[in-house]
């Protein structure tokens, strides 16, 4: 029967985990490829890029605003790494894990909902491309991810710092 701290008893950490570990591939092999030579960078990649703008007609990946490879650099330097660390020390119950995803969390909501606004903006996507189905869907839920978790760790340090301080949590219940 697995502790109390298992990642198994901590379903929002399950979740978390099993979205790191979904977000690494994600990146090796779409969202970091522009920054592979290509002498070694894989065919299918290109082909899984074609396909994905002509699906879905995200300028990100063929015509981006300038401040997108920002957001690509810090895809690299920034959430390839925390993703690394995130997954063990997930499953160790590190202690540092709230205040860890809730800068990531901030920062993925930030990022995330300026593409969202950005991709509402192109005249040319299809309502299907832009709905629920589409990049609206995509950018949506990892949006609704990075809010959850924005919120889940607020919470948790709340409570920390409540009973360490003797003072009464601003969030009183648990998500």
């Amino acid at each position: 029967m697995a502790g109390e701290d298992s990642i198994w008893n901590r379903k929002k950490d399950l979740v978390y985990l099993v979205f790191f570990m979904t977000h690494i591939p994600v990146m090796l092999a779409f969202d970091l490829t522009s920054y592979y030579p290509v002498a070694v960078k894989p065919g299918w990649m290109t082909d899984v890029r074609t396909w994905y703008i002509a699906t879905f007609g995200d300028r990100f990946f063929y015509n981006a605003p300038a401040w997108f490879s920002t957001f690509t650099l810090l895809e690299l330097v920034y959430h390839l790494p925390f993703s690394f660390w995130a997954i063990p020390a997930l499953i160790r119950n590190d202690p540092r894990i709230p205040l860890a995803l809730l800068v990531f969390a901030l920062e993925t909501s930030i990022t995330t909902i300026t593409c969202l606004a950005e991709m509402l903006s192109w005249d040319e996507l299809t309502p299907l491309q832009r709905g629920v189905q589409g990049l609206g869907g995509m950018y949506g839920a990892y949006l609704a991810v990075g809010v959850f978790m924005a919120v889940d760790c607020y919470a948790r340090l709340d409570r920390i710092l409540s009973k360490q301080k003797g003072i009464t949590p601003i969030t009183k219940k648990k998500l």
